[in-house]
């Protein structure tokens, strides 16, 4: 019986068959109601009840995967990994469609933290802690618009815990959903809650994930979550975080209305750093200054510092621009107006960790990745929307221009 039913599902994941996958359950209902045209005596594994529910829910089939999970959990199953399973398929067929749908979120959330809390004790079981956190995700997509992220605050920094507990492997997955829990915090006017999370979610970046720290830098120092005296003592060393820092500093004064006097010199200090990143000789931090020059050039501009963000912009056109991971973005520009596109940047999962061997995957393929710098690519969209600025910004070069 089991070999029967488990060679009809195989053959529906593999052949995208809905016959198969329709007997398998029919032969599944069958068996649970001791009506199965097999040998009564013969063994039914309700591990069955779940892999069909997975099947199902695979191939669009949510009233099937449903039925199994209500049957798994009227039989008496031992205690295996399937119950964490049943628990994940639960929340997907409950996962809700709009952020308005604060009922049905809790009940989503309840099942994955019960997947959660029981793999959470078992090393054996820790590949459903992070499968429970990749499909966590993909569901609360609709709260990351302002106004709902506070929602996700008691669930995402449970999750958050646990991974750091089961010491997950994949660090810049656990970074990816700190760096979320902050925002959520901030987001939230919780800044107390958020710098008390900076204290160990800043090292743990850092030291594991370190190409995400000037991100984390950023945040830190935008919103003022570290002692000023720590956060220049944490650039000294970096041209990267130098650059950051200032930039940061001056949106943060900015936002207070609070802007000090000599903007433009320290904008400039900002922009002398960067000249100091020799790109030609280590090609390997040709990204990032690119990615600076652009942030830079953007803040300037913002500030009306025209005479700067111009310098940025001849910069990057002298900078050649055929680096892995950027693309040209807009036609007639040529390699001057390019964004970064880091397809793990608040990256959906591309698959849930592989079970092991023989049984089947929750999920296939989720949505693809976001880019970086989106606010980059706006602000390059505005030029190209209005030729005239971008051509007046460039052609006229530094000379006409000053600072306030």
């Amino acid at each position: 019986m089991d070999l029967v039913i488990t060679q009809e599902l195989a053959r529906a994941e593999s052949q995208q068959d809905a016959a198969s996958l329709k007997k398998a359950y029919e032969l599944i209902k069958s068996a649970n109601l001791g009506k199965s045209e097999f040998d009564p005596s013969e063994s039914f594994s309700p591990d069955l009840f779940v892999l069909c529910a997975e099947q199902a829910l695979k191939m669009g089939q949510p009233e099937v995967s449903e039925d199994c999970i209500q049957m798994y959990f009227k039989v008496k199953a031992p205690i295996t990994q399937f119950l964490g399973r049943a628990h994940l398929c639960r929340a997907q067929m409950c996962a809700p469609k709009s952020a308005e749908n604060l009922e049905e979120f809790e009940n989503c959330v309840t099942q994955y933290m019960k997947a959660i809390n029981f793999a959470k004790g078992e090393p054996r079981y820790y590949f459903l802690v992070y499968n429970a956190s990749v499909l966590y995700w993909q569901m609360v997509r609709p709260f990351l618009e302002p106004g709902y992220r506070h929602h996700l605050i008691p669930s995402l920094s449970q999750i958050v815990n646990v991974l750091s507990q089961t010491e997950e492997e994949d660090k810049e997955w656990h970074a990816e959903l700190m760096l979320e829990l902050l925002e959520c915090y901030l987001q939230a006017g919780r800044k107390e809650e958020a710098a008390r999370f900076c204290s160990t979610a800043a090292p743990f970046i850092k030291s594991h994930v370190p190409q995400k720290y000037r991100q984390m830098f950023s945040v830190m120092v935008r919103h003022e979550l570290m002692d000023e005296l720590q956060l220049k003592e944490e650039k000294k060393n970096s041209i990267s975080l130098s650059v950051t820092f200032y930039i940061n500093m001056l949106k943060a004064k900015a936002e207070q209305n609070d802007l000090p006097g000599d903007v433009s010199v320290i904008l400039r200090k900002a922009y002398r750093h960067l000249s100091h990143y020799n790109h030609q000789r280590f090609p390997s931090i040709r990204e990032e200054k690119m990615l600076l020059l652009f942030e830079l050039a953007r803040f300037s501009l913002t500030l009306k510092c025209m005479e700067i963000s111009s310098d940025c912009l001849s910069d990057l056109k002298k900078m050649e621009s055929k680096v892995s991971g950027f693309m040209t973005l807009l036609p007639g520009v040529g390699r001057l107006l390019t964004v970064h596109l880091d397809k793990r940047q608040r990256r959906e999962k591309q698959f849930t960790r592989p079970w092991p061997p023989g049984l089947r995957s929750v999920v296939g393929t989720l949505p693809s990745f976001l880019p970086v710098f989106c606010t980059t690519a706006v602000w390059c969209l505005q030029f190209y929307t209005c030729p005239f600025l971008f051509t007046f910004i460039v052609a006229t070069g530094p000379q006409h221009h000053s600072c306030f």
